[in-house]
């Protein structure tokens, strides 16, 4: 193994060709190196799970970079560690993703490859994820990849690059930057911390665009208004969706989606609002997720609240993707609908959720104004 430390705090920057949400684009990756770990900037509560040993790596047959590279054919891989298995013998663990990069969490697929790297060659076993833990922590891996410019083999061979040796490598967070917190290891058995930037978009603006009607090719994700054939429905609601936001925040926790959309029957009006409860800063892994729902119409407004488990993959994984956008977009939900409010000040804001647009973390809010046209903002 080779190491070339550098000091705390000590900031690399390398241009490479992005791998990841601008494919053929070169972009500078800036790298902090931050001593043996993240430190108090950590935002997720993940550490090394190799014991008291690190030296234990010097068994494997296989580099984390090489490792990422064969695994890709498995698909785009968000996430890659050394760790040890239940008997307490080296693992490798490496999440491909069933589906294509700029797929959204809620309808990608979150598999792990895993197994003995001290056999040559490497050859894992593949498991589909269907378990809380590890649905809502790939959910936030592919959100923050899909925030970033840079790919996790493009973090990690950048670090690799200035002699280091490189045996965990996940997505995470830092001053609101999406990124890779990247472990390596010195010839003297001792673990380093670098945090490599994302490169993702710091474009950011307090008068968005009118986008028309909907988001049009910059939508990164599939999801749409689900009012049916006149969305003018939402005029019966007899509470406004800030007014609801802050309803719901005061009751069960900070908000990280709301919306009118139809109910269960199929015609009338129901809102509903997302909820976590281990405040907007705690990661999606160890948070949970709830939804406030009921019927607009009455007032007061009373709706039920009720939490998302598994196997509930479709939910979990739509909220753990809210809530990554949330803690990276800069504001919370509460004020960009008020900025989309200010824009058409007599219109009805009825949909907002945290979204991505030219790798750069929002909310995608519409509002139906006085003539009944519908308008699209992108929040930031």
């Amino acid at each position: 193994m080779k190491s070339a430390r550098l000091a705390t705090g000590a900031v690399a920057a390398i241009l490479v060709t992005a791998g990841t949400a601008v494919a053929g684009e070169y972009c500078w990756i800036q790298i902090l190196h931050l001593g043996s770990g993240p430190g108090k900037r950590a935002t997720d509560k993940r550490t090394v799970e190799l014991g008291d040993d690190l030296r234990i790596l010097d068994r494997t047959q296989i580099s984390l970079a090489a490792a990422i590279t064969s695994a890709q054919n498995m698909g785009p891989v968000i996430e890659a560690k050394f760790e040890l298995d239940d008997n307490k013998n080296l693992s490798l663990s490496l999440y491909p993703a069933g589906q294509p990069i700029d797929v959204d969490a809620e309808r990608n697929v979150f598999q792990e490859l895993s197994g003995d790297p001290t056999m040559a060659p490497f050859a894992g076993s593949l498991e589909v994820f269907q378990d809380q833990e590890h649905l809502t922590r790939s959910a936030r891996d592919l959100t923050l990849c899909q925030l970033s410019r840079v790919g996790l083999l493009d973090a990690v061979n950048a670090v690799a690059n200035e002699g280091k040796w490189p045996f965990w490598a996940i997505p995470t967070i830092r001053h609101g930057r999406a990124g890779y917190g990247i472990y390596t290891l010195d010839d003297n058995g001792n673990k380093h911390y670098s945090f490599v930037d994302g490169g993702g978009s710091d474009d950011s603006s307090c008068f968005p665009d009118d986008l028309g009607a909907g988001p049009g090719n910059g939508a990164t994700d599939k999801r749409g208004v689900e009012l049916g054939s006149d969305v003018t429905i939402v005029r019966s609601s007899r509470i406004g969706l800030l007014d609801a936001i802050g309803k719901a925040e005061s009751q069960y926790g900070p908000v990280i989606e709301a919306k009118f959309e139809l109910a269960d029957d199929g015609t009338s009006l129901s809102l509903s609002i997302y909820t976590v409860n281990q405040g907007r800063d705690t990661d999606a892994e160890r948070n949970h997720f709830f939804e406030a729902s009921g019927d607009p119409t009455a007032s007061p407004f009373a709706p039920t609240n009720s939490e998302f488990t598994a196997p509930d993959a479709e939910h979990l994984t739509r909220s753990a993707r809210d809530l990554t956008l949330v803690q990276t977009a800069g504001l919370k939900i509460k004020e960009a609908v008020s900025i989309a409010q200010s824009m058409i000040p007599d219109g009805f804001v009825f949909w907002a959720i945290p979204t991505i647009r030219d790798a750069r973390s929002g909310y995608g809010i519409y509002v139906l104004d006085s003539n009944n046209a519908v308008h699209y903002f992108f929040v930031s």
